[in-house]
This record gives C-alpha cells, sequence and structure tokens, in this order.
C-alpha cells in the first residue's frame, strides 16, 4: 500500500509535465497569433486580421488573450464592418464565456452601442443606457466606466437630450481626468455647449484637452474644433471669418468641367467628381488617383472606402460593380431612375438617392432595392450632422429642408431670412458641431447657420476681381478644421480658405 501511495505522485507529476509545457506553448502560440491579427488590423487588412483573432478565439479558448480577441472582432465589425449581427454574436460570445474578464466592460458598451445603433426607439435608448450603467456596477473603477460614461452621453446628444449629455461627459471629466475617454467627453461637452449657444464655455472645455493631452491625436482634433469655434464667434464678425490662403489645387491644364462635387476625407484626401470621372488629391494637393467615368452625376465614398459614382440609372462601385436604380410603379410597371444629381451613404449600407425628376428623396438598401421614399424634395445637393439628420438643398425652391434620419421634417432653411437671401444655392455641408454652410453661386458667398439651422452666424465673400473670388462656384466641402475647399469655374481648380 505504500509503495502504491509512492509511485502515484511519479506517474502524476510525469502526466503533468507535457501537459504544463503543451498549455504554455498554446498561450505563446495565441499571443503571436493575436498580435498578428493586430498588425493586419492596424495595417487595414481586415480579412487577414479578423481570420487572425477568430483563430485564437476558437482554437485557443483558455488562453489569455481570447477575450481580447473577441474584443477586437466586435470593434471591428461595429465601427468598420458595420455588420451588426456580427458584432452581436461576437459580444454574445465574450459575455457567456469570458463574463469576468478584462475585455468584458467594453463589451457591454459596444452592447449599448448596437442598441443605439440599432434604433431611436425610447427602448432602444432605454437598452442601450442599460448595458453602460451596467459597466458601472459591475466593474467599478475601470477604464471600461470612463468609456461607458462617454457613451451615455453621446446616447443622450444623439436623441436631442443635451443638458443630460453634458452632465455625463463633464462627469467622466471630472471622475477620469487622465483616460482618453475624458478628453472625447470634454470633446462632446464642447459640442453640447454650442447646441445650447455658447461657444465661449465650449472653447475652454475643448482647450483644456490640449492642455492635458499635448502631442496625441485628440489634442490635435480639439485643435481643429477650437479652429472652427475661434473663426465663427471670436474672429468674426470684427474680422472676416475667413481669408483666401492663396493655395491652388489642381493643374489648371485638367480643364475640370461640369463639376458634381467636392469631398474631403478625414484623412485629408481630397476628392473632386467632374465630367470625366473624380480626380483624388493627396493632402500636398497632387494628384494621388483618377477614377474614370464619363459624364456621372453624383458620387460619394461608401462605407469600404471605395469611390461610388452615379450615371444615369446606375451606381458605380469602383472595381466592384453595378447596381441599377428602379422604382416599381403601382401599375406593375418599372421607372429607371435617370436623374441623380445627390446620393448620401448611411449606416448599414443603406444609402439616400435624389430622385430628381420625382423631386422626391428615397431610401436604397445596400442591394440597391428601393425602399420606400424619404422625403418630397427636389435635391440638388445632401448632407448628414452628427446626429443623422439629413440637410437637402432644394433646386425649386432654393431652401434647404432638414429632417431627422426617419424622415420626420425639423425645419426649413428658407431663401431668405434675417441678414441673408439667397440668389443661387449650389451645395451644402455641415461642421462637427453641425452649424449649416450653405455655398450660394448667385450671392458669391458662404453662409454659416446655427445648429438649429435659424439663425445666420457669418458669411464669406470676396469682391470679384480679388484673389479668392468665387462668383462662379459650384460645390465645396469642410475638413475637420472647418477649412473651406471651393471649386471656381472661372479659377478651373479648388481654391482653399483658412
Amino acid at each position: 500500500m505504500t509503495n502504491t501511495l509512492r509511485f502515484i505522485p511519479i506517474v502524476v507529476l510525469a502526466w503533468l509535465a507535457p501537459v504544463g509545457a503543451q498549455q504554455a506553448n498554446n498561450e505563446e502560440f495565441a499571443r503571436r497569433q493575436y498580435e498578428s491579427g493586430l498588425s493586419f488590423m492596424q495595417n487595414r487588412r481586415f480579412a487577414d486580421g479578423v481570420k487572425d483573432l477568430q483563430a485564437v478565439a476558437d482554437s485557443f479558448p483558455e488562453s489569455t488573450v481570447a477575450d481580447n480577441a473577441l474584443l477586437q472582432i466586435a470593434e471591428y465589425q461595429i465601427d468598420i464592418a458595420h455588420d451588426l449581427d456580427a458584432t452581436q454574436k461576437a459580444i454574445d460570445r465574450l459575455l457567456k464565456d469570458f463574463a469576468n474578464s478584462d475585455s468584458a466592460p467594453m463589451a457591454h458598451v459596444i452592447s449599448g452601442r448596437l442598441a443605439l445603433t440599432r434604433g431611436r426607439t425610447p427602448a432602444d435608448i432605454d437598452s442601450a443606457m442599460a448595458s453602460f450603467e451596467r459597466v458601472s456596477r459591475l466593474f467599478p473603477g475601470t477604464e471600461g466606466v470612463a468609456a461607458a460614461g462617454f457613451f451615455a452621453g453621446e446616447t443622450l446628444r444623439t436623441v436631442r437630450r443635451v443638458d443630460e449629455a453634458l452632465d455625463r461627459y463633464r462627469r467622466v471629466r471630472v471622475e477620469y481626468p487622465r483616460s482618453i475617454w475624458a478628453a472625447r467627453a470634454a470633446m462632446g461637452a464642447g459640442y453640447c455647449l454650442v447646441q445650447q449657444g455658447n461657444a465661449a464655455n465650449a472653447l475652454q472645455e475643448i482647450q483644456w484637452v490640449r492642455q492635458q493631452f499635448p502631442g496625441t491625436s485628440v489634442a490635435a482634433e480639439a485643435l481643429n474644433l477650437n479652429t472652427i469655434l475661434y473663426r465663427l464667434y471670436v474672429r468674426a464678425p470684427q474680422q472676416p471669418p475667413y481669408t483666401f490662403s492663396g493655395k491652388l489645387i489642381g493643374d489648371i491644364r485638367a480643364n475640370y468641367s461640369d463639376v458634381i462635387g467636392l469631398h474631403v476625407e478625414p484623412d485629408g484626401r481630397l476628392m473632386l467628381g467632374h465630367k470625366s470621372g473624380v480626380a483624388v488629391f493627396d493632402e500636398k494637393g497632387a494628384v494621388a488617383a483618377t477614377i474614370a467615368a464619363q459624364e456621372p452625376s453624383a458620387f460619394y465614398v461608401d462605407a469600404n472606402n471605395r469611390v461610388v459614382v452615379a450615371r444615369g440609372s446606375n451606381l458605380i462601385v469602383d472595381k466592384a460593380g453595378t447596381q441599377n436604380l428602379f422604382v416599381t410603379e403601382r401599375d406593375g410597371k418599372v421607372r429607371y431612375i435617370e436623374k441623380i444629381p445627390a446620393v448620401l451613404p448611411r449606416a448599414r449600407g443603406e444609402r439616400l438617392v435624389s430622385d430628381y425628376d420625382e423631386k422626391a428623396v428615397i431610401k436604397v438598401d445596400a442591394e440597391g432595392k428601393v425602399v420606400g421614399p424619404f422625403a418630397q424634395v427636389a435635391a440638388i445637393r445632401m448632407t448628414i450632422n452628427s446626429v443623422d439628420d439629413v440637410a437637402m438643398l432644394d433646386k425649386d425652391t432654393k431652401s434647404v429642408f432638414v429632417s431627422d434620419r426617419d424622415s420626420k421634417a425639423l425645419g426649413k432653411l428658407a431663401n431668405k431670412g434675417t441678414g441673408y437671401e439667397f440668389g443661387e444655392p449650389v451645395d451644402i455641408a455641415y461642421d462637427f458641431f453641425d452649424q449649416l454652410y450653405v455655398l450660394d453661386r448667385g450671392k458669391g458667398t458662404v453662409f454659416v447657420f446655427s445648429p438649429k439651422g435659424n439663425k445666420l452666424i457669418t458669411s464669406l465673400a470676396i469682391p470679384e476681381k480679388n484673389p479668392g473670388s468665387f462668383s462662379k462656384a459650384n460645390a465645396f466641402s469642410l475638413d475637420r478644421a472647418g477649412r473651406l475647399y471651393i471649386f471656381d469655374e472661372r479659377a478651373k481648380r479648388i481654391q482653399v480658405y483658412q
């Protein structure tokens, strides 16, 4: 009996040694594959990145990085792929298998974001807020609480509960002053203060980010936002809000004609749609790419960073395919949408398309199927703000109509009001603070209106014979610092104002 007892530990040790070594090897390999996935994701090779991360979650569920892999997948699916079902799948598994892991707080945050993305009903908002509140109850003192507080503010801001949103943002800043979420919350607070008509305090709130997070990307973004506020609320009206920088983008020999739009990407790339396609300029103003398309009527950039042009009744995706747009009438006949002067991308691949002949804006899903009507407006340009309100420039009435994401009419910027009168408005855009900019070719002027669209803040006009005048303008865009890029037919180039 004694000999047997002495013999058992030797056998057990002999068995445990290779098992322990195998577990260590699995952990090391899981970490290497996880790091490989992160590297692919950082270099925008998303398919390879997701493949590696999924392999970690599936093949090494006992490793210390399995929960992190699922979180990375969920963040990719909601922020880049916009696949809500795939996001939900990753989050459900994470919260089931790793409920007490260091990734669980952010999993609850993403769960709340999912609820908000799916809808804006009171039930959706309650569900989102419950997920955020769950983080502070289950994981007090963690970084996830700061993130949850920020997104709670975002949720309330999105449904126009601005006072409550401001309170949430400020709580994050006070309780987690060194967190990156505090920096983002301070910028959210600045947005709320502008909505309340308090731009001076918004400047101070956002300046705090620059002081506390110097040299970071959020500090650079804060500088952009304060540049907008300084330009519109401090510099004006004592001085013109903008001056012509002297910078011209595009070779005059290119002879761009029939320009259909301008678009500035977050990375600084500038896109000009014209008679022969879309010219893409890098942040230094050099031509980086050309997308050929004969006589397009509109263009946009989709969620996969692809340029899509409207031509005839087609939406043509660069190097990917074509969708033909048509409407089935009540009598069963098919009517092709022949004239499309504006297309606006929205979440999950849905687009708003201007059906100009019918003086209507319609909803089109990711597969190109017409879902239904959105607004009865002869829109020649459309733009969307941070809370998904849609502004539509009506050519016939020379007015701007605004609807919420569900097509409920919110208001109208008439062609004439206090301090302004439109001559020939040709383009519109929102900035970060949801202030609306209107380019008026007839007046050679850019008008800037308050977030609610009921007050003229300032305007820019340059006498016709002076450098930088734009009396023949037909398209413009804003970058993240609110700089203006205006294409003028007489200059035949893009002119920059700052």
